[in-house]
């Protein structure tokens, strides 16, 4: 952008900052520190793309600690069900990667895995590979900002979806920069240590098996990817988005816990200078549009005070306006009531399902068993398969699972 078109930008923004300022019925002198930091902060912003990856990645807060990411069972992940990897990206950055056996792999496996390990610490590696290239379903997840693999919300969710598809091995990772992993995260750097993720689990199963698994943060992740293979031609079993936005430019705005750009509403010339000045905009709304052929499922929380519930709804909706050109997709979405659960909406012809669950929050959408069925009947439904769940296996999982307070 030209330096003059800035300044002119700069200077309705001093301009519209000060009219915001004096509307603040506080005593200045306590307020103009801060001000002047929060004015330093909005310009160091604009002109710094590594400085907006610590707002919008927070890597930094790399919790729990990065030491034992090795051995996951630290988290809470049983003894002998996961492995640590080390992988290599195609710009040589190590991420730190677990492979979590499902829990039908993990009984068939588990006399083998304890007599290996008496071996050697690495001597399963090999145990764990066949187990991949038999497992029905693989699930590779993508987290959300803060924390790494282990946190502790997250091996929550893993062991629920283990329940919920108990056929399913799951694949989790760092992003570079997060846990244990190396180098700096940008959009374009993620998108590229997903894709290695990718390429290592279709190099072990057929990618018609894989299933891509996005939770907030991540979710911008997983459809950049899921757009970038729908190019190439390459079909995942599905795409599932838990708690979506539809782009940081919007987040900015919404975001509740950091109000960043609240004096801005009134002044959309100022807010569009700072969605073009994103260098990692992470667009669910655009990428969504050219996903095709895979079945979409998406899941939010009503009382998610992270990402408010309206960003998957309108997404939703922007994924069926996007297919409206395709003769085959009729104009009819299908609602169904959950009295006291949530809201189901379907999209029969694009396989496309959005759930709101009625009590869940932002981390913790699968304490409920309702979602868990619903993800159950998207796979069979949508995706064409046929879990064979054993009863007693389900309530023992069930009841492992921290339920919510």
């Amino acid at each position: 952008m030209p330096i003059i078109c800035n300044l002119r930008i700069e200077v309705y923004l001093l301009k519209s900052l000060s009219e915001h300022y004096h509307t603040l019925k506080i005593p200045r002198r306590p307020v103009l520190p801060l001000f002047s930091l929060y004015l330093f902060a909005l310009g160091y912003f604009v002109w710094s793309p590594k400085f907006q990856s610590y707002f919008i990645f927070a890597h930094f807060l790399n919790f729990p600690h990065r030491v034992e990411l090795d051995k996951p069972e630290v988290f809470g992940l049983q003894a002998f069900s996961a492995r640590h990897i080390d992988l290599k990206t195609p710009d040589n950055l190590k991420i730190g990667v677990w492979h979590i056996l499902s829990r039908h792999n993990l009984k068939r496996m588990l006399p083998s895995l304890r007599a290996e390990a008496s071996k050697g610490e690495h001597q399963h590696d090999s145990l764990f590979d066949n187990g991949i290239k038999k497992a029905d379903l693989v699930l590779i997840y993508f987290h959300g900002q803060v924390g790494n693999r282990g946190k502790e919300n997250r091996v929550l969710t893993y062991k629920a979806l283990q329940v919920a598809l108990p056929t399913a091995d799951i694949v989790t990772f760092d992003y570079r920069g997060f846990g244990d992993s190396d180098g700096f995260p940008t959009e374009e750097g993620v998108l590229i240590d997903s894709r290695a993720v990718f390429d290592w689990v279709v190099e072990r199963v057929p990618a018609n098996k894989v299933i891509i698994y996005g939770h907030s943060l991540g979710s911008g992740i997983a459809t950049k990817l899921a757009r970038q293979l729908t190019a190439e031609g390459v079909r995942p079993l599905a795409l599932i988005l838990e708690a979506p936005f539809t782009s940081v430019g919007d987040m900015m705005t919404a975001y509740r816990k950091i109000p960043f750009m609240k004096p801005f509403l009134k002044y959309p010339k100022i807010l569009g200078f700072f969605r073009n000045s994103l260098a990692h905009p992470l667009n669910n709304s655009e990428n969504i549009k050219n996903i095709h052929k895979i079945p979409l499922l998406i899941l939010h929380a009503h009382k998610d005070m992270d990402i408010p519930v309206s960003f998957s709804h309108l997404l939703f909706e922007q994924y069926l306006a996007s297919h409206k050109s395709d003769d085959t997709v009729s104009a009819t979405t299908t609602v169904i009531e959950f009295e006291r659960e949530g809201t189901l909406h379907i999209q029969k012809d694009l396989k496309a399902w959005y759930l709101r669950a009625l009590h869940a929050q932002h981390n913790n959408v699968h304490h409920w068993e309702f979602v868990g069925e619903k993800l159950r009947e998207f796979m069979e439904e949508e995706c064409g398969l046929k879990l064979n769940i054993n009863d007693d296996l389900h309530i023992n999982m069930v009841n492992a699972i921290k339920q919510p307070e």
